[in-house]
């Protein structure tokens, strides 16, 4: 069964359009087989090749809002995320980059599995531990993950590794000494922390038999400043759907 059958589509689109019917890379002509997700910063699709292989068209939005031009801010998300696929390449642990389509888009290949979200048996009992060296890989190329707390963006790949998706919130900065070097590595730092700190509930969440006592307690006990991000964003949040449930697009 593969994931997202049902994709992620708003009741209402704010801004933006639907995943093209089709887009040309490198001579082939890939036509749209499924919507993935719509918001309002860009679209996802899943598309078909010439000898029927997927791969995956993620597009960023660059229409303006409310009068705002924001072109600059849809090529600026690509080519952050296509940063942060290449920085992983070689760790087998991220989709196959393919290469860009526009100034705002581009395409990775298509991973067959299931993400934790939808899969229904539990991981491989060494999952976690090959998801814990990926973060760690991560992390020693100076990286934070960042969305690691939704199971919807680790996959099971067919041969039971762990695969990261959407790269949209990561940050890998370019390091620099002074103090605005320090101030960013340990903002990174912290980061950091949080990626640990969601691997360890993740898999408290979906293989807590592999865990000790210990194991357990510690992915119960979030460090301070998410701690701090629940009871400010937490209201944030819901006020955000809200908002949106009001204008129709949830």
């Amino acid at each position: 069964m593969a994931r997202k059958e049902h994709g992620r589509v708003p009741k209402r689109i704010l801004r933006g359009k639907m995943p093209r019917p089709e887009f040309t890379l490198a001579g082939r002509t890939y036509r749209l087989e499924k919507t993935l997700k719509q918001d309002f910063f860009a679209a996802t699709g899943r598309y078909v090749g010439p000898v029927g292989e997927r791969v995956v068209l993620k597009h960023y939005h660059m229409e303006p809002w409310m009068g705002c031009p924001l072109e600059w801010a849809g090529r600026l998300m690509a080519d952050r995320e296509v940063r942060h696929y290449r920085l992983l390449q070689d760790t087998g642990g991220v989709p196959r980059l393919l290469g860009r389509v526009g100034r705002s888009a581009f395409v990775h290949a298509w991973v067959e599995g299931e993400d934790l979200l939808d899969r229904r048996e539990p991981p491989p009992d060494d999952f976690f531990d090959r998801l814990e060296a990926l973060v760690a890989a991560m992390h020693r190329r100076d990286m934070a993950y960042i969305d690691m707390n939704k199971p919807d963006n680790v996959l099971v790949a067919e041969d039971g590794r762990p695969v990261l998706i959407d790269f949209q919130i990561s940050w890998a900065p370019r390091l620099k000494g002074g103090a605005l070097g320090g101030a960013r590595r340990r903002l990174l730092a912290l980061f950091q922390q949080a990626d640990r700190y969601h691997v360890r509930k993740l898999k408290r969440q979906y293989r807590p038999d592999l865990m000790t006592p210990e194991e357990r307690a510690a992915s119960k006990e979030p460090p301070w400043f998410l701690r701090l991000h629940r009871i400010v964003g937490a209201p944030l949040r819901d006020l955000r759907r809200k908002l949106l449930e009001w204008v129709g697009a949830r």
